[in-house]
């Protein structure tokens, strides 16, 4: 069956959709609470979905928020593929055309992602979407500060400024395994958060504006078009 790709938001999920969705994240993560799943959901503003015919083969929540000075932050809550759709490009292409969006209506305010890295295949986006990001190998102290001020605002428990991390206490969802690879950025995350293997999620920050979406990202954008379903 061919993919495609539907953005939504959690109320206009149906409730096939929503168990396959939470049965996929068990399948790759555990530890978390009974129920954690549906309330991190209908806390979300919207999903991607990654559907291979009516089946869910992935997806990720995003939540748009404000902070105080006017700035504008795409959070990505969570988000997992299937292993077997892990060569497409459906739902990146997707996330991209979300922040298309963010530019499109908020044209005058500085604009970031936040992204809180459980494992390194999601860490390694970063460098695929990205030409700046933190953390990173040559990492700017400006946008680290911007990285510290927006996790301290949205998880004031959790953040570990010291580093960089969130940790939540108690039973915690964290990866059943993860790619082990020795690319740079998989040792850099591993190094920068070596409790990922316990649930602890390293806080990263990227400017949203075309200068920083690199060649690559703009080719996975283009190639992506997704089903919008925003009432």
């Amino acid at each position: 069956m061919s993919t495609h790709v539907r953005i939504t938001v959690p109320e206009r999920l149906s409730s096939r959709e929503a168990a396959e969705m939470e049965a996929l994240y068990r399948r790759y993560y555990t530890g978390a609470d009974q129920g954690t799943f549906r309330r991190d959901l209908f806390r979300k503003d919207c999903v991607i979905l990654l559907l291979n015919g009516d089946s869910v083969a992935g997806f990720s929540t995003q939540k748009r928020t404000e902070m105080p000075d006017g700035t504008r932050i795409l959070f990505s809550g969570d988000t997992v593929v299937d292993a077997s759709e892990r060569r497409q490009f459906g739902l990146a292409g997707a996330f991209g055309h979300i922040m298309l969006r963010l530019i499109r209506d908020c044209p005058d305010k500085p604009r970031y992602w936040f992204l809180i890295s459980k494992g390194a295949r999601t860490y390694r986006f970063l460098p695929t979407f990205f030409r700046v990001y933190v953390p990173s190998h040559a990492s700017d102290p400006g946008l680290l500060w911007v990285r510290d001020t927006v996790a301290a605002h949205l998880f004031p428990r959790e953040w570990v400024a010291e580093k960089g991390i969130l940790h939540f206490p108690g039973n915690k969802d964290r990866l059943i395994s993860d790619e082990l690879r020795n690319d740079p950025e998989s040792v850099l995350f591993r190094q920068l958060n070596p409790g990922w293997t316990d649930g602890d999620e390293l806080c990263c920050l990227a400017p949203i504006s075309p200068e920083n979406l690199n060649e690559r990202a703009e080719r996975v954008i283009r190639a992506v078009e997704p089903e919008w379903d925003i009432p």
